[in-house]
């Protein structure tokens, strides 16, 4: 396994300007890259189907474009962030793809969340058009990417990975290279385990001590400070007690990153326990009406089913 540290911004900052980035996908994560990869010298062309995203990018110094293919065009590297591996697929072969403007020796960089097996088949069919592939899960949110303080989970050619170090160094804390293609994709479910057993078990805590009558600011204070720690505290406590669901990502994408969980637990024969029940709570509180919420609203499901309902 290869680890890449970033610099500092203000390092990245004075260096020249590395290369061209084409982007696809603007939204709380592509926002994120687009503006630190500008803040890293990169000059940035962006494909997005919401106008107003790529109104956004253009007030930040990148340059919008109408079709996948445009952002393709000239770019040493295309960064994809988008929903899922079938939106990748559709805005690589589909109509002003980005196999219709790729030059020699562009890099596609995937940064969904995907199967395995789903990166591995996209990566075959991209190099019959002469496209190298790099699986880039990122361990992140729309917040945290925006102060670079994601993780990047790559799978790839360790060529591959070598050409585009200085890229992950644009908007990455740290790059680290698990193996080939695929590699990235299983990093991040990984991850994403422990990620939705963090968040049930936060939620369940501060459930618990909401309906026993502790002061909620307290409480979250005192998780936050000993053995039951956990990152999940930071970006989703606050929210929880506060039901401040505004999304940096939403509880429907969570609930399908479970299906994605769940079928790759199945394939290797792994038992999901938690991340079952995850799954199974998330949906009562998307059925409640917060399927577009931020992941913390899991914690209406066990609000509703305790005593502080009506509170």
């Amino acid at each position: 396994m290869t680890r890449v540290a970033s610099e500092s911004a203000a390092s990245a900052s004075l260096r020249a300007s590395p290369g061209l980035v084409g982007l696809v996908g603007v939204g709380a994560m592509g926002r994120g890259f687009a503006a630190n990869l500008l803040a890293s010298g990169f000059e940035v062309r962006a494909y997005d189907r919401d106008p107003e995203r790529l109104a956004e990018l253009g007030q930040r110094g990148g340059r919008p474009v109408s079709s996948p293919a445009q952002a393709a065009h000239g770019a040493r590297w295309v960064l994809t962030s988008l929903p899922g591996h079938d939106d990748v697929r559709e805005v690589a072969f589909g109509p002003s793809g980005i196999a219709d403007g790729a030059g020699p020796g562009l890099i596609l960089i995937d940064t969904s969340t995907s199967l395995p097996e789903q990166s591995r088949s996209l990566a075959a069919e991209l190099a019959e058009r002469g496209i190298r592939f790099i699986d880039a899960s990122v361990s992140g949110t729309g917040a945290t990417v925006m102060e670079r303080d994601v993780v990047v989970l790559a799978g790839g050619d360790e060529k591959d990975f070598a050409d585009s170090r200085e890229l992950f160094e644009g908007f990455s804390r740290q790059a680290y290279h698990l193996g080939p293609v695929g590699s990235g994709a299983m990093g991040k479910l990984a991850v994403n385990v422990a990620v939705v057993g963090n968040r049930l078990a936060l939620a369940e805590a501060l459930t618990f001590g909401i309906s026993s009558g502790m002061d909620p600011d307290a409480l979250l204070a005192i998780l936050k400070d000993g053995a039951s720690y956990s990152r999940a505290m930071d970006l989703k406590g606050e929210k929880m007690i506060r039901r401040d669901y505004r999304p940096e990502s939403t509880l429907g994408q969570s609930v399908h990153g479970c299906d994605l969980l769940l079928e790759q637990g199945r394939d290797a024969g792994a038992p999901m326990f938690l991340t079952s029940l995850y799954a199974q709570i998330a949906q009562v509180a998307v059925r409640m009406g917060h399927e577009g919420s931020d992941p913390a609203a899991v914690i209406e499901a066990l609000l509703a089913m305790s005593s502080t309902a009506e509170r």
